[in-house]
């Protein structure tokens, strides 16, 4: 495969399975201290990655979740975030200013902070009052990997998801998988990057738990690492505006997730069949999770989505446009 190294990404997968004990572990802390709700805060590709799995706590959970920018909140406060609440948080580099900036406001604040950190003794780590190393070099599905462990357990623990021990289990096997969906994706994703890396303009669409996806695939790779011209909007907006802009011409790029949901995406689906030739849907049922049992399904088909788009589909763009994926204009190159 392009640029991927099998042995790495199976070894990033043990170091992230072998948390699990360290995760559960403060979760069940958690939970004997008592939380009144949960508040993921992030930016980004971190945030993106909360989304969806916030999306799935209003459908598991009474527990009130909520999801905030971590630029915002320090500006505006929020009155359901108090010493009752827990914050979790997410930063691959440690130093996210956003982010530090939210974990440094909440500590002032006295509110519990658990943070997922890729490096150890930088500033998240110091504001944080839990921390769950995150050891591995990349992949996004590794980060949900130990969300789930986290947030699944929590919920698990005050008598709402029953299976979570099984589910729990079952994810040991979830890099095997995503191993196999990138392998049967690859073609298809050269082919796509082949086609589409010049457009001037294309549309991404995804519903529900799958949104966050691909908002993160189409902003902070197609935009960010890119340059390419994107327009994100979710299943159930899309009939909202973005639909005038559908042409014969115009790519239209749709996520199909596995939820309840999924009936939206078919809505989107079924339109853009007729106005535009260039339409692209990605199904996460087209990939196997063998050994995971099907009542799963719908909560992991965002990690399929990450790992053929974030991993295998980015890897194909950057081959066409000749754009590294490291190359930024603006980002992190200087004060702003």
């Amino acid at each position: 495969m392009l640029k991927f190294d099998e042995k790495v990404y199976l070894e990033n997968a043990r170091l992230t399975y072998e948390t699990r004990e360290e995760t559960e572990k403060i979760a069940d802390e958690i939970t004997k201290e008592g939380f009144s709700n949960l508040f993921f805060i992030s930016v980004g590709g971190s945030i993106a990655i909360m989304s969806p799995i916030q999306e799935m706590l209003k459908q598991m959970t009474d527990i009130p979740v909520y999801l905030e920018q971590a630029g915002e909140i320090v500006v505006t406060g929020h009155k359901q975030l108090t010493k009752d609440s827990i914050v979790i948080m997410a930063s691959k580099s440690g130093d996210t200013k956003e982010t530090v900036a939210a974990a440094n406001w909440c500590k002032e604040q006295g509110i519990r902070v658990v943070s997922l950190v890729g490096k150890p003794d930088t500033p998240l780590v110091k504001a944080s009052r839990w921390v769950i190393p995150n050891k591995a070099l990349n992949g996004v599905e590794f980060e949900y990997i130990q969300l789930f462990m986290l947030v699944f357990k929590l919920v698990h623990n005050v008598g709402q998801f029953p299976a979570y021990p099984r589910f729990a289990d079952q994810l040991e096997k979830l890099p095997a998988n995503l191993l196999n969906a990138k392998k049967k994706f690859e073609p298809r994703a050269d082919e796509i990057a082949q086609k589409y890396h010049n457009e001037p303009y294309s549309i991404w669409v995804g519903g529900g738990e799958m949104a966050g996806e691909v908002y993160l695939f189409s902003m902070c790779i197609l935009e960010e690492m890119q340059w390419v011209r994107t327009k994100f909007v979710t299943s159930s907006e899309f009939f909202h505006g973005t639909l005038e802009l559908v042409e014969k011409d115009v790519p239209v790029f749709l996520v199909k997730g596995e939820g309840s949901r999924r009936k939206l995406d078919e809505r989107v689906e079924k339109f853009c069949q007729q106005y535009t030739e260039k339409l692209v849907v990605i199904d996460t049922k087209k990939f196997a999770l063998e050994g995971i049992d099907d009542e799963f399904r719908w909560m992991l088909a965002p990690t399929i989505s990450s790992t053929i788009l974030v991993d295998r589909l980015a890897r194909y763009y950057e081959k066409y446009t000749g754009h590294d994926l490291n190359t930024r204009r603006y980002y992190r190159q200087f004060e702003y």
